[in-house]
């Protein structure tokens, strides 16, 4: 370099390079080409001082080119205004320092750079290309802002340390693909991406330190974390990602070491995809907001959650909310959320996995299905309080669901459509109590502690019950609905066992079936209530005859008035006590002729009578004399009645005897 050729500031700063010293030239050419003569070795070294470039303010003219170089001084060159892009593409140097400089863009890929990249509060009016760039310390991108359809493309970039840019205005996408950070990503404030493409694309990243996209962060388009590896915890808190009918956030198979929080005033616009996700810590949508009409707001299927999923207070999600397979160590609480996907499946729990509880109460509600399925709770399942509403369809459907504790829909729960429990198992109490369903609930093949029907229920759809077992059936006869399925119910106890006839008005809400009125006399035989147990049973034969052909009813009826079908004994007493006081008086008044006067034994009114009616016990006396004209068809009547009365007492004690 021929020193004669320098201008004054030029020649400044030749003077300044081998000690380092700051020069200020505000406004002031400086050639691009001077600069990196004496970063490679241009200008001597003095002894005892340290050699770099510090330059602020200045014009920078032509292109400052380090492509392959090897600079081992630091770079200083803040608050400058590049009229060319730097090139650093393949070079080797210490700290790069372009704070507060106007640039056109950068080229820096497979660069090493040793002693950190500060790009803080640039204005780049180009892309910023860091592809295989490895920066040995930290690199600085808060405040700045860049303009350009990729505005930065760090595919592969390695990282030692933090990579900041909060605070910044990346208008395109921030790609760093395969990259690899040692500490922190932090992206809190900052604004990057364009409506329609994509904003943040870092699949297959890993951030030993934790992702913070923070209070004031902004992404328009799609973010992508899709196979990243974070450790520590990954923070949304508070962002807001604008993709309408998209993906707003990509988080397929992405793994955190912590937490991940979507939480605090989170907003997304499209959808939000966590499918097969990992997160070792706890999940977080308190005050989120999930937009997705006629979407998925949520697709996360296939999770593994370490500590629990938390949605409250406040989660909103406009369009179905996706956790088929998902697993979680912990609870799963969505207590007081809001749930709107109108005549679709608004929340889908499919082979649901919690080792803690599932609440969805406390001024819970949704628009739409509830489908939760093959999925085990290993504590309770909580929809007290909550206000369900599908108009015309199921607004809950728990099918072949194993819930460790009880299954609550009490304390004020509501549904406007049909509630569908079916095969599933239920350890504690399935509580209706205090609840009003407006719709049918089907109770099909359910096992559970106890099923609760409180005075404040209200059911105004057909109740199916059949085949579901419970072990104590808690409820207030009169709160059931109308229509009853109840063919295969059973219990073991009743809550309230007594009075009976409340019970048969329960009954009979059903067309008839034998077994809810054996079941239900059973029950009452192990309260020790015989007489209701016979009740009911006579009130099961009364109900069978209303369906029989005329001859059957007949004798149903003869069977109802003399003995009670069995379940009246007593009566048969006072039809034999009545014929018998009438022989007697009509014989006594009446004696008929002997048949053989000579051998006939001493006349008894009243043991001819008792021949009459006992068909299989004589007494000597009805062979013994023969009634004439009326007194024939008096005897020939009671002979009848004493068949009759005698074949309906055998078979009905035959039966009551039978059921004991």
């Amino acid at each position: 370099m021929i020193i004669e050729d320098l201008s004054e500031p030029e020649l400044a700063l030749w003077e300044a390079f081998p000690a380092a010293r700051p020069v200020d030239l505000p406004g002031t050419p400086v050639r691009a080409a001077v600069i990196a003569e004496m970063l490679l070795g241009a200008r001597e070294r003095l002894a005892g001082q340290t050699p770099g470039m510090h330059l602020s303010g200045a014009l920078i003219t032509g292109r400052l080119d380090l492509s392959y170089a090897e600079v081992q001084h630091p770079l200083i060159l803040t608050r400058c205004d590049f009229e060319e892009a730097p090139v650093f593409t393949g070079a080797h140097t210490g700290l790069v320092d372009l704070a507060a400089s106007r640039l056109p863009g950068l080229h820096a890929a497979d660069a090493v750079i040793g002693g950190g990249l500060r790009l803080e509060d640039c204005v780049i009016d180009g892309p910023v290309q860091l592809g295989g760039a490895h920066v040995s310390g930290t690199m600085n991108l808060s405040g700045t802002v860049i303009h350009a359809d990729l505005a930065v493309q760090a595919d592969g970039l390695i990282v030692d340390r933090d990579l900041l840019c909060a605070n910044a205005v990346v208008d395109g996408e921030l790609r760093v693909v395969g990259a690899r950070i040692g500490g922190t990503m932090t992206l809190d404030g900052t604004r990057v991406g364009r409506s329609g493409g994509c904003s943040l694309t870092a699949e297959g990243i890993v951030i030993d330190g934790g992702l913070s996209c923070g209070h004031g962060f902004h992404s328009y388009g799609e973010l992508s974390v899709q196979d990243a590896r974070v450790g520590r915890r990954c923070v949304f808190s508070g962002a807001r990602l604008s993709n309408p009918d998209g993906i707003a956030l990509n988080g397929e198979r992405l793994a955190i070491e912590g937490g991940l929080l979507v939480n605090e005033g989170f907003t997304a616009e499209g959808e939000v995809l966590l499918r097969g996700a990992h997160v070792a810590g706890s999940l977080s949508f308190a005050l989120a907001r999930l937009v997705n009409p006629g979407g998925r707001a949520l697709n996360a299927p296939l999770m593994e959650i370490g500590s629990g999923l938390r949605a409250t207070p406040g989660f909103v999600a406009t369009g179905e909310v996706f956790l088929d397979s998902t697993q979680v160590r912990g609870s799963v609480n969505v207590d007081g959320g809001k749930l709107s996907n109108p005549g679709a499946t608004a929340l889908s729990l499919r082979r649901l996995g919690v080792t803690g509880r599932l609440s969805c109460s406390e001024g819970f509600s949704a628009d739409g299905e509830i489908v939760l399925s093959s999925a085990r709770v290993e504590g309770s399942v909580d929809f007290h309080g909550a206000a369900l509403s599908n108009p015309g369809g199921r607004v809950l459907s728990l099918w072949e669901v194993n819930a460790g504790g009880g299954i609550d829909c009490c304390e004020g729960f509501t549904a406007e459509g049909a509630l569908s429990i079916r095969n599933s198992r239920i350890a504690a109490t399935l509580c209706f109590a205090e609840s009003t369903i407006d719709g049918e609930l089907h109770l099909r093949g359910v096992e559970a502690a106890s099923l609760k029907i409180g005075p404040q229920t209200v059911l105004l759809g057909t109740v199916d019950l059949r085949h579901t077992r419970v072990g104590v059936l808690d409820d207030v006869p009169g709160r059931w609905p109308a229509r009853l399925l109840m063919n295969g119910f059973t219990y073991d106890s009743l809550e309230a066992p007594l009075p009976v006839q409340e019970r048969l008005d329960w009954l009979a809400k059903e067309a008839y079936q034998p077994q809810p009125y054996e079941q239900l006399a059973t029950v009452y035989r192990r309260h020790g209530h015989d007489e209701a147990a016979r009740d009911v049973l006579l009130a099961k034969q009364r109900r069978r005859r209303t369906g029989q052909r005329l001859g059957a009813r007949l004798w149903g009826y003869l069977q109802d008035w003399t003995v009670g079908y069995g379940y009246r004994p007593f009566r048969a007493g006072l039809w034999l006590a009545a014929l018998l006081l009438l022989g007697t008086v009509v014989f006594t008044v009446h004696q008929p002729p002997a048949f053989k006067p000579a051998e006939a034994p001493a006349f008894n009114a009243f043991l001819y009578t008792l021949d009459l009616l006992l068909p299989i016990i004589s007494f000597g006396q009805e062979t013994a004399f023969g009634p004439r004209g009326l007194q024939q068809w008096l005897a020939a009547a009671m002979i009848t009645a004493g068949w009759i009365l005698a074949t309906t007492i055998v078979a009905g004690l035959t039966r009551a005897l039978s059921r004991q």
